[in-house]
């Protein structure tokens, strides 16, 4: 007797997820099932903190490039998808996420490590609108991504300076660019969104120059996130932006190469106003969380500092 209870004891939590999966195969499948069928079973990822969240943020670990998702209300925005090479595992992080389709997906500028992931992404959910500076580039990974949204019939736009879309209950204001620049980092579109008391600034490749420009135009920056432009390159997140933006966390993806990026000089800057800088390259992909009122981070790597 005692040793068929050892027995149930052991094989009791098999039984369990093999019922589970049982369960959840009669449903319809879907990624936010899955989601559910992992947590179910302790196998969760430090991201599902955004369900306990009216507002996210994350910047995704895809090595010196971009790749930020936002949710609210239901909607998913992905702006910029990495490399050719971090297309598939953006795919995995939006699937684990739930995300079954896009309410926008943002292209910042056509340089690779910005629009080398986006057609893995536009063939793989739905997406109603892509937004993207009027900038093409005579480079494969912008052939791949034009090839991709006319397969998909997926509407495109050119926002101006000024315009305003809604991501549920978040408005994105498009910041710049304010005219066009003959290099894509300055051409950058650059996007604030503002989520009740809280707001986010995300920079692209954004360098001084645009900077002074989108500076001149007298517009509101004030934001709890800053999305450091260029990698925490040395030729952007001037003084003067700093200064305007006055920003409470700063977030900066890059990994190590021969750039050493962040430049020291840009975490100095970020220091002397108070900024709390979290980078990809230490922490791993970064979350923050608005409730419309105050912002939190989290990172998921637990030691990171």
């Amino acid at each position: 007797m005692q040793q068929k209870q050892t027995l149930w004891r052991r094989y009791m939590p098999v039984l369990l997820f093999v019922l589970i999966l049982v369960i959840f195969s009669l449903l319809p499948s879907s990624p936010a099932v899955w989601r559910d069928v992992r947590r179910a079973c302790g196998l969760g990822t430090f991201s599902d903190a955004v369900d306990r969240a009216p507002f996210a943020f994350h910047v995704l670990d895809v090595g010196k490039a971009d790749s930020l998702l936002l949710e609210c209300a239901g909607e998913a925005m992905l702006v910029d998808g990495g490399t050719p090479d971090q297309g598939a595992g953006v795919v995995q992080y939006l699937k684990r996420r739930g995300i079954c389709s896009l309410r926008y997906v943002v292209n910042t500028h056509p340089d690779a490590d910005h629009i080398g992931g986006l057609p893995e992404v536009l063939r793989a959910f739905p997406v109603k609108t892509y937004l993207s500076p009027e900038q093409s580039a005579d480079t494969e990974e912008y052939r791949q991504t034009q090839q991709a949204l006319q397969e998909c019939a997926i509407p495109v736009q050119h926002p101006q300076a000024g315009s305003v879309f809604f991501l549920g209950d978040a408005e994105i204001q498009i910041v710049a660019p304010l005219s066009i620049a003959e290099d894509t980092n300055n051409n950058s579109l650059v996007l604030r969104i503002v989520y009740g008391d809280t707001a986010f600034l995300l920079m692209g490749d954004a360098e001084l120059e645009e900077e002074a420009s989108i500076l001149a135009s007298g517009v509101q920056l004030q934001a709890n996130v800053l999305k450091v432009g260029h990698h925490g390159s040395d030729t952007s997140t001037g003084k003067a932006l700093l200064d305007a933006v006055q920003p409470e966390y700063a977030a900066i993806s890059t990994a190590w190469d021969t750039s050493r990026l962040p430049r020291e000089s840009v975490l100095r800057r970020l220091q002397s106003i108070g900024a709390s800088s979290f980078r990809t390259d230490v922490c791993g992909t970064l979350l923050f969380l608005s409730d419309g009122k105050a912002v939190w981070a989290m990172t998921e790597k637990e030691s990171c500092a």
